[in-house]
């Protein structure tokens, strides 16, 4: 079967609507992408591309094979003996722009610091393995990526000339800030603290409280009668898909062909309406929730789905499976979500489903939707029963909710519907957490600006106290 390539997502240029062909379940990428860049404040030939050996698998010392892990690193401001700044890659290909710009580099150049910002094995260009098959994807594991940065400052400590006895801080962003904050716990010894901002670390399949928070958030931020809109426009639905109207569902909804009355086809329809705003309100800048629901509110949820694709669409299951389950890098599933997808079957869960009734987008993709997803991508490799065993795995491993750390500083987004799955009150006297409020999923990485509101601009400040006192350095 040929993949549909006419279905076009939404992206939000300045108040208005610029759309860019992609599938119908590029929103998913999206939600996983590198979070923006940060202005540059240096020419991006201070930054020089490196590679570095690692182990394919970190636990068994029978195992000889390496791999090639990517990184990026600026020197421009070190001096010799300066701390070492790195700024962890989750789930995305890395870009230099993090190491030129952003409340990072400038602590590490007050600091004299050394820049590095690393590739998490199996995304971007650093690939363990010959392709994605599930046997290949064994290696693809938290902790194995952990024992890559726990490699990576040993050998740089070494290689660099000074650092011997330098100072450590790591920087993460969403699930790189979950790494972070189980760095810490996992090799207290090789670094002095991270800042962790926007980490999810309770795994949790049915992450309900997901679509709670975007809800809430457009209420705040869009309005009550944004958020009316919404809710009514998919109950309407939801009663239509319930009396057979599937014609009329599919031409309301500008669907290419009749949406078929198949379970699949209509979780994956329901799933891909949510997503619409799940992007706009995870990664919400001021005016970004705004400018959406006026187009919601003055036009009708109809048409702003018309607008937001652009042209017809087909919400297909069979086709998102096949998609997803290719395995050669060169396919379009490699760029990230394959691997993520199978992290979360392995490791977490955090499928954002339609489970609690305190949000706006109805309850038509629920939690066995995503337990399918696992089954039918990784050939019947994963079920209920071995993912939420996965999760109570991760929990039992890294602790859930009370990490056992210190020198970690946890953030968050008010308005961030990652939150809830991370902490959100001080783990203890020595690992501080905050969240901010107003602010969006990994907000706070940027450089200070006089558009901070007064508690973003106390976090940031807090951040830099925080590393001067792990460094030693008052």
């Amino acid at each position: 079967m040929s993949i549909n390539r006419s279905v076009v997502c939404l992206f939000l240029v300045s108040i208005g609507f610029s759309a860019v062909l992609c599938h119908s379940w590029n929103f998913l990428e999206y939600l996983h992408r590198e979070p923006p860049a940060p202005v540059a404040k240096s020419s991006p030939r201070a930054v020089t591309e490196g590679w570095i050996e690692q182990q394919v698998d970190h636990y068994d010392q029978n195992n000889n094979e390496t791999y090639q892990m990517r990184y990026f690193g600026n020197d421009e401001f070190y001096q010799l003996g300066g701390p070492i700044f790195i700024y962890v890659g989750g789930e995305w290909e890395i870009s230099p722009g993090w190491i030129l710009g952003g409340h990072m580099y400038d602590m590490a150049r007050e600091l004299n610091g050394y820049l590095f910002y690393t590739e998490h094995r199996y995304y971007g260009q650093s690939r363990p393995t010959p392709d994605l098959s599930f046997a290949n994807l064994q290696y693809l594991h938290v902790n194995q990526a952990l024992g890559d940065l726990a490699h990576f400052i040993r050998t740089k400590k070494q290689e660099i000339p000074g650092a011997e006895n330098s100072g450590v801080i790591l920087v993460g962003a969403s699930y790189s800030a979950t790494m972070v904050t189980w760095f810490r716990q996992m090799y207290p010894e090789l670094i002095n603290g991270a800042w962790s901002s926007s980490a999810p670390l309770l795994a949790q399949t049915d992450f309900v409280e997901y679509f709670e928070v975007v809800g809430e958030s457009i209420r705040t931020v869009g309005g009550d009668e944004c958020y009316n809109t919404i809710h009514e426009a998919i109950t309407e639905l939801e009663s239509m898909i319930e009396a057979n109207d599937f014609a009329g569902v599919s031409e309301k909804m500008n669907l290419c062909t009749t949406l078929p009355n198949n379970q699949l086809d209509i979780w994956i329809f329901f799933s891909s309406l949510s997503d619409l705003l799940a992007w706009v309100v995870q990664y919400h800048w001021p005016g970004d929730i705004e400018s959406h629901c006026e187009v919601i509110t003055s036009q009708g949820w109809a048409d702003y789905v018309k607008q937001s694709f652009g042209e017809c669409w087909t919400p297909n299951y069979e086709e998102f499976v096949e998609y997803f389950s290719q395995t050669s890098w060169e396919s379009g599933a490699a760029d990230v979500m394959r691997q993520w997808l199978f992290q979360t079957c392995n490791e977490y869960g955090w499928y954002q489903t339609s489970g609690s009734p305190n949000q706006p987008f109805g309850s038509s993709f629920p939690i066995e939707f995503f337990y399918q997803w696992c089954t039918d991508i990784y050939y019947e490799s994963f079920y209920k029963e071995s993912i939420n065993y996965n999760a109570y795995i991760t929990n039992l491993n890294h602790n859930g909710m009370y990490p056992t750390i210190t020198n970690v500083y946890s953030t968050h987004g008010g308005l961030d519907p990652w939150r809830p799955m991370g902490v959100q009150e001080d783990v203890n006297s020595f690992a501080p957490a905050f969240v901010i409020p107003g602010a969006s999923h990994c907000a706070d990485l940027y450089s200070i600006s006089d558009q901070d509101s007064p508690e973003m601009l106390a976090s940031k400040y807090r951040t830099t106290t925080l590393v001067k006192r792990w460094l030693l350095i008052f």
